[in-house]
């Protein structure tokens, strides 16, 4: 995964965007993970655990999650959810790359904070697509095989030329 860093007007508007779903969900902290398992950035309370671990953690927790639905046929996941007895996690992926994960407790509500982290998905996946795009690391959309018959053609006939048929 390349290596990318935050501009400071972008890491501006995340930081918003985080307190505010702090705010409004009553959660303890809230933190942007890349796929990769490298901790971006964290708000609110994250100083009794290992956040760099944490993230790791959360990172192959998602990617696990997506290989589970896609083996039970589903395209992806739309959120992973771990409920604790004194304290649970909800985790959405942002442009394919980043994942937001907030850390709550009992004194917010797993549908709080779904419907609030989906609010600020909206803005931060914006965020994260500029930013990439600013990069230079922005992925361009997949060309469906099925648009493309001739290639399969073509890839046919250079296998026969290659083993010599």
């Amino acid at each position: 995964m390349p290596q990318w860093t935050l501009f400071e007007n972008d890491f501006r508007t995340i930081d918003q965007v985080l307190a505010e779903l702090l705010e409004r969900t009553n959660a303890l902290s809230a933190h942007l993970i890349d796929r990769s398992g490298q901790l971006i950035t964290s708000a609110g309370r994250a100083d009794d655990f290992d956040a760099m671990s944490f993230a790791s953690l959360v990172a192959a927790d998602f990617t696990a999650n997506a290989e589970l639905a896609q083996l039970l046929g589903e395209n992806g996941v739309e959120a992973v959810v771990s409920e604790g007895q004194t304290r649970s996690i909800h985790s959405c992926l942002l442009a394919e790359r980043v994942i937001l994960c907030t850390v709550f407790d009992k004194r917010s509500s797993l549908g709080l904070v779904r419907f609030r982290a989906r609010k600020a998905s909206v803005h931060l996946d914006m965020v994260f697509r500029g930013l990439f795009e600013k990069v230079g690391i922005a992925e361009a959309p997949a060309v469906e095989f099925t648009d493309q018959p001739d290639f399969a053609t073509a890839a046919a006939s250079e296998v026969d030329a290659l083993f010599g048929e």
